[in-house]
């Protein structure tokens, strides 16, 4: 609630190479550097870390940060929806499924999204339409061995399905998975109905023949 605009943070559930089950905190400060040392200081004072590799970086090195586990060839899947607080009840969700994941690089991973000035925004000004929601719940179903993925892709609907009680319903657009796998109403829940039907007058004003489609797609009605 304290944090300043400046400050992005997030937490993953994930596994260490050796098969430990850790939770990582990823912070990102975009501010005067003199400043920031002050803002994450109870962060990195609570506990005592397996690892603290806060330090100064660019922000386009910040943003490559994943890329390493991520490599080529994964086979990812994964299902998100906002919430509005990190309750015991989501954490205790997050953590019975954690306990059986199906691959090691399955995990669990909740943004501070949203808040300061993102949600100062009014409301009715974009399409997006949930800048009340202050947090971003993924579950990611991730595994190396093609053979496994219709398991992983299973494990993070469960995870998804379990967290709902605790959920918005809503999601953020960019985290939609593909129309085939998701149907249409997740595109619906990303907009809300009424920002979903102007949505689909414009559609119908500007592309009526769907043209621009290779998206979490707004289907025309004429």
């Amino acid at each position: 609630m304290a944090a300043p605009d400046e400050l992005a943070s997030g937490v993953v559930c994930i596994t260490l190479p050796d098969g430990t089950p850790v939770v990582g905190i990823v912070v990102c400060y975009s501010g005067p550097l003199e400043v920031g040392a002050g803002v994450l200081q109870p962060l990195r004072a609570f506990g005592t870390p397996l690892a603290d590799q806060i330090g100064i970086m660019p922000y386009t090195a910040a943003q490559k940060l994943v890329d390493a586990v991520y490599p080529p060839g994964l086979q990812p899947y994964w299902k998100a929806s906002f919430l509005q607080e990190i309750s015991d009840a989501a954490i205790d969700t997050i953590v019975a499924s954690c306990t059986h994941r199906p691959s090691p690089i399955c995990h669990v991973v909740i943004e501070h999204t949203l808040g300061g000035a993102v949600s100062r925004v009014d409301r009715e000004a974009t399409a997006f339409n949930h800048r009340d929601g202050r947090y971003s719940f993924m579950s990611l179903g991730v595994c190396a061995d093609p053979a496994e993925a219709e398991t992983c892709v299973r494990w993070a609907r469960e995870v998804w399905d379990a967290m709902q009680p605790v959920a918005t319903g809503g999601v953020y657009g960019n985290y939609l998975g593909r129309e085939a796998d998701e149907g249409t109403e997740p595109v619906r829940a990303a907009y809300g109905a009424e920002k979903y039907q102007r949505l689909v007058a414009l559609k119908n004003a500007y592309d009526p023949t769907n043209f621009f489609r290779l998206n979490q797609n707004i289907k025309p009605t004429l």
